[in-house]
């Protein structure tokens, strides 16, 4: 990693040890910004990847699942026995 890179990442590593987002474009930002001229996302990813940052993303909810109401009633339906 250049010493350019590392003033340019510092922040952003910060933030992300810290468990925080980082996105890609804020990153692209603060890249453009350093060397004055515009940089591919392309570019960026390849940056990050070199530097062994990788994409982690948190679970998002199951769009299908039920509410909490129909769980509850469903715990208190108990089915009856045929005898």
């Amino acid at each position: 990693m250049s010493a350019e890179e590392a003033t340019i990442l510092a922040p952003f590593r910060a933030r992300a040890e810290a468990g925080e987002l980082v996105e890609s474009s804020e990153i692209a930002k603060a890249y453009q910004s350093a060397v004055d001229h515009p940089i591919s996302t392309g570019r960026i990813y390849f940056v990050l990847h070199r530097l062994g940052w990788r994409k982690v993303m948190p679970r998002s909810k199951r769009p299908k699942k039920a509410s909490e109401e129909e769980i509850a009633a469903s715990k208190k339906f108990t089915p009856q026995s045929k005898t």
